[in-house]
């Protein structure tokens, strides 16, 4: 797909929400999924109508799945569906960030540490990377990524959680670990969708046994929601 001439198209149908300058890759892909939208010229017997896609979206997010769409121009396209067992239960962490309690997947999990404020370095733009077996993370804070309240600022004073999932591999900062165990995951309200909350790296949710509720943290997806906070 072509990113310039998806947006040109998307432009003259007037559904754009904002400049085109802000529109990032992703965001021009996902206009292919949205109602009335065809990048087709001319209306044929099989396609043009612009009526596909929107109604894909619509069934796989009702039952709580995502659809995402990647593609590199002139090499080809891949069309992403996630949809979720009726029921799932999986080995979770439980972390703690202010008041906030999510679940990481162990399975995304390879190790937890501490480290001191010397340990952290910092990239060309400023953003924090830590050395694990030879190699650099990046560091992602979840309370700034979720605008969470928490005392816990310091490096030193929370702990790092080291994660990977797919070709991506990174340390969480939290206040800490509230230990493991067996969660039920339970897909969002079909209400949420309209607010993009799966692309914020947040797949599900879980009630806890205190009757609170746990977000379930999506290890893949929260990089690129970090990525696009700070870019």
């Amino acid at each position: 797909m072509n990113p310039a001439g998806v947006l040109a198209k998307a432009k003259r149908n007037g559904i754009l929400t904002k400049p085109e300058s802000e529109y990032s890759q992703k965001e021009i892909l996902n206009l292919l999924l949205a109602p009335g939208f065809s990048t087709n010229e001319v209306v044929t017997e099989f396609s043009g109508r612009g009526v596909g896609m929107d109604v894909v979206k619509k069934n796989v997010e009702n039952i709580g799945g995502t659809i995402s769409i990647s593609s590199e121009l002139g090499k080809g396209m891949c069309t992403t569906l996630k949809i979720p067992l009726t029921m799932a239960i999986v080995d979770g962490m439980e972390i703690s960030v202010g008041k906030s309690v999510f679940t990481i997947p162990i399975a995304n999990i390879r190790q937890s540490f501490k480290v001191k404020n010397e340990e952290v370095i910092y990239d060309t733009e400023g953003n924090e990377i830590v050395k694990c077996m030879n190699q650099f993370y990046p560091i992602i804070r979840i309370h700034r990524l979720y605008n969470i309240e928490t005392e816990i600022t310091s490096i030193e004073d929370g702990i790092l959680v080291w994660v990977e999932s797919g070709d991506k591999s990174y340390c969480l900062f939290v206040d800490e670990l509230l230990g493991e165990q067996q969660v039920v995951v339970k897909p969002l309200p079909v209400f949420l969708n309209s607010f993009n909350v799966k692309d914020s790296g947040i797949s599900g949710c879980t009630i806890l046994g205190d009757g609170n509720i746990s977000i379930i943290l999506d290890v893949l997806n929260l990089y690129a929601a970090s990525q696009n906070q700070y870019y």
